[in-house]
């Protein structure tokens, strides 16, 4: 739709007629309002999101244009267009109005780039039917290192690193709103065929399962802790508590080692056991 230029009245304060657009093309009241609800209607949403540790470079961008584009070539496409946003560091933004436009992108920035939307507007008429269907298919992909360094510069330092991970736990998003779920489904499923033809990084099982239980490790390494300074003190029961050694001193030299080893190191366990949450929870995920 046009921009809108003026209006036109018959002297009693209707409006019969409004210009849209650069031509001013003049336009009934009754026909904007249409093309209007048309355009702004309410339709359904599908939405997709995957936590695989893709490896996107421009050529796989440019894949995925080509088949959207393509998955278009089936339709009667009546009108479309498209808006490529950059996001980097520091809320800076790029914005293209064309793919073309993009392909001049500065790839060679300072800043990094933490997340990219492709968002394309179709105005689609489905076959055995003459009115035109609105579809919005949005696209994000996100770098998870610096969107978890960006993360980092902005919250409180008590935030958990775990809760970091998750935040940060989403590569890539698609979202679909729709008239049509079978159209819809089309573009769902060219998205996921992208995805899987992406480079990945290899998984580790053993950071795998560590990310799984990570939360347990601090508790679990104050509990090993607490067991080993008990076992210890057990086991040299005998030679500090003896019929030969029945002085009060040796029984105090006792309790201040094994209690100053149970204050510090339980302590200090579980704070080796929380730098390894934190270590492990920033590793990418599978």
């Amino acid at each position: 739709m046009g921009e809108l230029i003026e209006h036109s009245d018959n002297g009693d304060g209707n409006i019969d007629f409004i210009r849209v657009g650069e031509a001013k093309t003049p336009v009934s009241v009754k026909v904007y309002q249409d093309i209007y609800h048309q355009v702004t209607g309410r339709t359904e949403q599908i939405r997709e999101r995957y936590s695989d540790n893709i490896l996107v470079e421009f050529s796989e961008i440019e894949q995925l244009h080509i088949k959207i584009k393509q998955l278009c070539d089936i339709h009667k496409i009546v009108a479309c267009n498209e808006v490529i946003s950059v996001f980097h560091e520091k809320e800076r933004k790029e914005q293209f109005t064309s793919f073309d436009r993009f392909c001049n992108y500065n790839s060679n920035a300072a800043s990094p780039t933490v997340s990219m939307v492709l968002k394309y507007n179709f105005s689609i008429i489905p076959a055995g039917l003459d009115a035109p269907q609105e579809y919005v298919v949005s696209i994000r992909l996100t770098s998870r290192v610096a969107m978890l360094q960006q993360i980092e510069k902005d919250v409180p330092r008590f935030v958990g690193s775990r809760f970091l991970g998750i935040v940060a736990l989403n590569t890539a998003e698609v979202t679909i709103e729709y008239a049509d779920y079978v159209i819809a489904r089309g573009f769902l499923e060219a998205f996921d065929e992208w995805i899987r033809g992406c480079k990945k990084t290899t998984p580790i099982w053993m950071l795998n399962v560590s990310r799984k239980w990570s939360e347990y490790i601090p508790g679990t390494a104050k509990i090993i802790s607490g067991i080993l300074i008990t076992w210890c003190a057990f086991q040299t029961i005998p030679i500090y508590f003896n019929p030969a050694t029945t002085q009060p001193d040796t029984w105090a030299r006792f309790f201040v080692v094994f209690a100053g080893a149970a204050l510090i190191l339980v302590p200090l366990m579980g704070s080796v056991g929380t730098l390894i949450e934190e270590a492990s929870s920033f590793f990418e995920r599978d």
